[in-house]
């Protein structure tokens, strides 16, 4: 007999198994390798044998309650097919097809329903486990989107084709459509593992979620530069005018900057996470667990002048108001300070790839960089893979060069073509264009393209080209030289090469003494139009 006791001594295997009840043939136990357990009942219709499933046991179904339920099927069953009455059933019956059978089935309860279902699930696991941004996001989900287009249907009526088509209608919104299958596939996880109210498929799974790019964007050495001058000014603004920053949010977004960390692990940052002694910061509650995160001297050195100027406290918050308190404002503040810098697609997140970048561009591998920001998987890191390629690529011409330097290559080898030129794309030319535009002189005439001149200069010295052999439809080759000779003597070109990260062929050469002659000359007193336009332009 299948009792309580003897469904606990059932252990899954690596296939199901079924087990039939002595007592009550026809009522059966099938063990899932899932550990899952499901009642179904077994009878014979016209020589075939049919199975039908009672529910999963649990908290909802007892074994006893399967029992009676399986007794009540079987009796329906059997008087189904031997009715001679049932005209209905005597011509299913002549069909070969399956009788009708009569399932007892528990009453529709409110509790079914995915709108009380949620109220659970975000007191058992949204409030229990998830951190508080994530529970923030999850309940906006469900309260926005979820309960009032499925909030009065029953848990088992979803199908995986109306979770899909609610995703395709979020299309315009595909972070929040993302997160939406999300939340209803942890949902249905609750309701068919952890609460074991029924066997069922989950409505959201293989669901293809829509693709989202991943945004990276890194400072530059010259945009740091201009990053550090507007705070610098921003110091020396008295506090009620306007543009004026306060000390301690600069010393927020120099920590950011110097250790890679998240915004809300260096706001929530207290004395007492500082180990002075290993130069470490404890930080025991991250978007990935606990963390001992070690740091440079000259982190240690920033929070050693915070921690004197503050008075050496050995509580509290290490950047915190005059009251106490957590500091809050910094995007704020990061907002006017990448406005004024003019770097405005910089989002204070960004100083972390930026930490990445340069931790990369140091020489530190991929598997370090990723210790170093407290990354829990690898394909987080992978991300910055590129960046990783570019300076192996940079180490491989250096040792190239130093070869060379040492001996030079035997001369059957075949010269190694150049690469193909490329001009830049918006990306590059948004970095530099107003440092670019800030060059040009009050003079009138006729308005020089410089985005094609910057391109013009780089062609020449990534061909190794004369200036005369300048193609036209990079312009003219005078105005070209003309500005590379003004840009290389105030040091405005080695900030292009700098922002645009130029490989070393276009850093630069010294500029020719003498501007290059015209292709064709009428005379030789006829007039050099392109040098014309070159002196007005500048």
């Amino acid at each position: 007999m299948i009792t309580a006791a003897f469904v606990r001594d059932c252990k899954p295997r690596a296939k199901m198994y079924e087990v039939t009840c002595d007592a009550l043939p026809g009522f059966l136990l099938r063990v899932l390798p899932t550990g899952k357990k499901v009642a179904l009942v077994r009878f014979r219709v016209d020589g075939k044998d049919h199975r039908q499933k009672i529910g999963l046991l649990g908290p909802t179904l007892s074994i006893d309650e399967a029992r009676r339920r399986a007794a009540v099927m079987l009796t329906n069953a059997a008087a189904d097919a031997n009715e001679p009455g049932d005209t209905v059933h005597s011509g299913r019956a002549a069909a070969g097809k399956r009788a009708r059978l009569k399932q007892v089935e528990s009453s529709p309860c409110e509790a079914d329903t995915i709108r009380e279902l949620a109220k659970r699930f975000i007191r058992t696991h949204v409030d229990a486990h998830l951190k508080a941004g994530t529970a923030v996001n999850y309940k906006h989900a469900l309260e926005t989107v979820i309960v009032p287009k499925l909030g009065d249907r029953n848990y088992r009526s979803i199908t995986k084709a109306e979770v899909a088509e609610l995703h395709t209608a979020m299309k315009d919104r595909p972070g929040a459509a993302n997160l939406m299958l999300c939340v209803i596939s942890s949902l249905y996880t609750r309701i068919t593992e952890d609460w074991e109210l029924a066997d069922i498929r989950n409505p959201a799974h293989k669901i293809r979620h829509f693709t989202i790019p991943e945004r990276e964007r890194f400072l530059t050495p010259e945009e740091r530069q201009r990053v550090q001058a507007v705070i610098l000014a921003g110091l020396k603004i008295p506090a009620p005018r306007k543009g004026h920053l306060k000390l301690v949010s600069v010393w927020a977004i120099d920590l950011l900057a110097l250790t890679g960390r998240r915004r809300d692990e260096i706001l929530t940052l207290t004395w007492a996470m500082v180990d002075w002694q290993h130069s470490l910061l404890n930080l025991p509650d991250t978007k990935t667990g606990q963390l001992k995160v070690p740091v440079s001297s000259r982190v240690l050195g920033l929070l050693k002048h915070i921690h004197d100027q503050a008075g050496n406290p050995r509580t509290g918050y290490v950047l915190c108001t005059r009251n106490g308190k957590r500091l809050r404002g910094i995007n704020h503040t990061w907002d006017n300070i990448r406005k004024a810098a003019g770097i405005p697609d910089v989002r204070l997140h960004d100083l972390r790839h930026s930490f990445a970048s340069d931790a990369l561009m140091s020489g530190a591998t991929l598997s370090t960089v990723g210790k170093l920001l407290g990354h829990k998987q690898d394909r987080t890191t992978k991300r910055y893979t590129h960046l990783a390629d570019d300076y192996l690529r940079q180490a491989l011409e250096t040792a190239t060069d130093r070869i060379v330097e040492a001996a030079q290559p035997i001369a059957a080898l075949p010269p190694t073509p150049p690469a193909p030129f490329v001009s830049m794309s918006d990306a590059q030319w948004s970095r530099i264009a107003a440092m670019v535009e800030g060059t040009r002189g009050r003079c009138g005439g006729p308005r020089t393209d410089l985005r094609r001149t910057v391109d013009a200069i780089r062609w020449v010295l990534h061909t190794g080209a004369k200036w005369s052999e300048l193609p036209k439809e990079h312009g003219a080759a005078t105005t070209s030289w003309r500005w590379y000779e003004r840009w290389c003597s105030d040091g405005t070109w080695e900030h292009i090469a700098a922002a645009m990260d130029l490989p070393p062929a276009e850093v630069g050469r010294e500029p020719a003494r003498r501007p290059p002659r015209a292709k064709q000359r009428q005379s030789m007193g006829a007039i050099d139009a392109t040098a014309v336009e070159a002196t007005a332009s500048v």
